[in-house]
């Protein structure tokens, strides 16, 4: 290589060198103040993906709560300027009606995105892009909206969602992000993780203006799976409209498969729409009937004359008397110097087992339930169901069951017999839900057999793979001879057709079933004809089965403050029942 040449190349790699070095004086010093806050104001940042959750259908398909997308104006403002924050206030104010103050004071705390206008329109979407060189840290965001097409149709099973609060995000955390849509009630909340789905991230790259200028990493959101309930969208509409056109205020209907367990109605009065809880926040919390209280599992009252039905049983099965035994009914029933009366105070005459079913004979009761003693009859209550903790996909509260022990330790004062009387008629201090009571029911339907109450039939994966089917289990046996069962059968059919339950008669379909009246208190036995106002009236039961010879149907109704289970709640079964029959809906089961 000549001389020349290789001074040539030394020349142009000293020129080169000195090109970089003059390069890098002007970004470092001359404009290095500029280029550093713009690489400070350059970050990363994790956003979250939120997976839509899983659907809810009922048995025959139909949705009864899904996600569907919604536009959300949302904002990152941890490196916004006080200047910048500034002229965006104005910016939001005046395009979109929104008070960022308002905004930045709720949510001060935590570093997501801030959410400051939900449900975008369309309208509303054109207006960011035309206007979102105005708009620093300001973005859409494509996030699920629960939605719930039947509205209040079923909304005690079904429940509604919300944001989590900080036991959520401590009892799921790494399964959500502080804007997760999680249960708070009914099947939502009961089966949330199987709902949930699993959370998306992405990683991007954030320019001074707070606008994304690279996406560096991506995971993907996996939708939750479905869940297929037992309920039927036509039964849970009978049922809810039956009970609105019987004009009472609140009360609760359960109706069940008395081959399955299955429930194929489960509605609580009065309801909500979960498409507005937060919306009408306010007015349902002071709602003095509780529209979101589950009167049909969570609700106690006392059983009233249902609970003759478990202890016609014991009579048998302990042999303290047969169906034919009599007793008579004067309209009183005497203890030292204590008189009870029956609730015909005129007495039913001679009445054996089947006519005490069918008159709701207190007197008959009385005797039976005094010789047999409060340990015998609390122990065949439970073998029916009653004071059991129920397996059902959603909380049922236990029912209460006295014994003289509990009374000592909570009264200090010891089990009187006029205690012993009033237990045998289901009141005092006795306490069941509707639930307990329907699934007594099932056991005299099914000679002793009670299966597992259930509301989920299948869940699915997010490719609507079936991952997991229900199967019918056994939940109890009540054991004895199928005679018992049979016997008892005939008195709530007899019941229906000429004694309480007169009122649950029909034409269309052979109902069978026992009436209840609890009282509330001590004035509505003495004054029960005359007008009191709604909250001391008593409530009113009707639990019963159709058809009568071979029951596939398990219905419990119970209206609160009803006044009288014949005149209220046995109508109100009748009429579902029909309705159920006219439609046909009895040979889809």
């Amino acid at each position: 290589m000549s001389r020349r040449v290789f001074l040539f190349f030394v020349s142009l790699l000293v020129g080169f060198f000195v090109l970089v070095i003059a390069r890098l004086f002007q970004l470092q010093v001359v404009r290095g103040e500029k280029y550093r806050e713009l690489s400070r104001r350059n970050y990363l940042r994790v956003r979250n993906l939120y997976p839509p959750r899983g659907d809810i259908y009922d048995r025959n398909g139909k949705k009864l709560a899904y996600d569907e997308p919604r536009y959300v104006l949302s904002l990152d403002h941890m490196k916004l300027s006080e200047e910048e924050l500034g002229q965006l206030r104005n910016t939001l104010r005046e395009l979109f009606g929104v008070d960022l103050d308002k905004i930045l004071e709720k949510e001060k705390a935590g570093s997501e995105p801030l959410r400051i206008k939900e449900d975008l329109s369309e309208e509303e979407v054109e207006k960011f892009y035309a206007n979102s060189y105005r708009l620093p840290g300001v973005f859409i965001e494509v996030v699920p909206k629960r939605v719930y097409p039947f509205g209040k149709l079923a909304c005690h099973v079904i429940g509604y969602v919300g944001y989590p609060n900080r036991r959520e995000m401590k009892k799921l955390k790494g399964k959500i992000a502080p804007r997760s849509f999680v249960g708070k009630a009914g099947i939502e909340r009961s089966m949330d993780e199987v709902l949930l789905g699993k959370l998306g991230k992405e990683e991007v790259m954030i320019n001074a203006l707070g606008k994304v200028i690279k996406t560096l990493n991506r995971e993907e959101p996996v939708k939750g799976s479905s869940i297929v309930l037992t309920i039927d969208v036509r039964f849970q509409k009978i049922v809810e409209e039956v009970f609105y056109e019987s004009g009472q205020p609140a009360g609760a209907v359960v109706l069940m498969n008395a081959k399955t367990g299955e429930v194929l109605a489960l509605a609580s009065f009065p309801g909500y729409d979960p498409n507005r809880v937060y919306e009408n926040w306010r007015r349902i919390t002071k709602n003095k009937l509780k529209p979101m209280f589950n009167r049909a599992t969570r609700g106690r009252y006392p059983p009233a004359s249902v609970l003759k039905v478990p202890i016609s049983y014991a009579i048998l099965d302990t042999k303290l008397g047969s169906a034919w035994d009599r007793i008579l009914c004067t309209g009183s029933f005497f203890l030292g110097d204590r008189r009870f009366f029956c609730w015909n105070v005129y007495g039913h005459g001679s009445v054996n087992l089947i006519k005490a079913l069918q008159d709701s004979c207190d007197i008959y009761y009385y005797h039976y339930g005094y010789e047999m003693g409060p340990s015998t009859m609390i122990r065949y209550a439970r073998k029916f169901g009653y004071g059991e903790r129920i397996p059902l996909e959603i909380p049922v509260k236990r029912g209460f069951l006295p014994t003289p022990e509990w009374k000592r330790r909570r009264f200090g004062t010891p089990w009187y017999d006029g205690d012993t009387v009033n237990l045998s008629i289901g009141q005092g201090y006795i306490l069941s839900t509707l639930m307990e009571q329907t699934l007594m029911m099932m056991a005299v339907a099914n000679n002793g057999v009670i299966y597992r109450p259930t509301l989920v039939r299948e869940i699915r994966d997010p490719s609507g793979r079936v991952v997991w089917k229900n199967r019918r289990k056994v939940w109890k046996v009540v054991k004895g001879p199928p005679e018992y069962f049979a016997i008892i059968r005939r008195g709530l059919r007899e019941a229906v057709k000429r004694g309480t339950g007169a009122r649950a008669f029909s034409t269309i379909v052979d109902i069978a079933g026992k009436t209840g009246t609890a009282q509330v208190t001590v004035l509505t036995r003495r004054r029960r004809r005359r007008k009191l106002p709604w909250r001391l009236r008593d409530h009113a039961w009707f639990i019963g089965f159709a058809p009568y010879r071979d029951p596939l149907f398990i219905i419990g109704v119970l209206v609160e403050h009803g006044e009288s289970g014949g005149r209220t709640a046995a109508p109100i079964a009748r009429r579902i029942m029909e309705r159920i029959y006219m439609a046909g809906l009895n040979k889809e089961i």
